[in-house]
């Protein structure tokens, strides 16, 4: 049922992983993924911010908790 004009499925598949592969490469590239910088540790956003700002999540907390006791 596969007409000669059309790829197989194989040949296909491997089309498509590859440019998923390139597009993947270009994101990392474009979020500088790739940059000794990044793999750092820690490498998630919320424990870098724990991690560089303690004095920030300590006044955040501060005012939270002074929101609850409100209630």
């Amino acid at each position: 049922m596969t007409s000669a004009t059309q790829p197989s499925l194989e040949v296909q598949r491997q089309e498509l992983r590859t440019r998923l592969q390139a597009q993947r490469r270009l994101i990392a590239e474009q979020l500088s993924i790739g940059s000794s910088a990044s793999q750092a540790f820690p490498r998630s956003l919320t424990m870098r911010l724990l991690t560089k700002r303690p004095q920030m999540i300590v006044k955040a907390l501060g005012g939270l908790v002074g929101l609850l006791r409100l209630r």
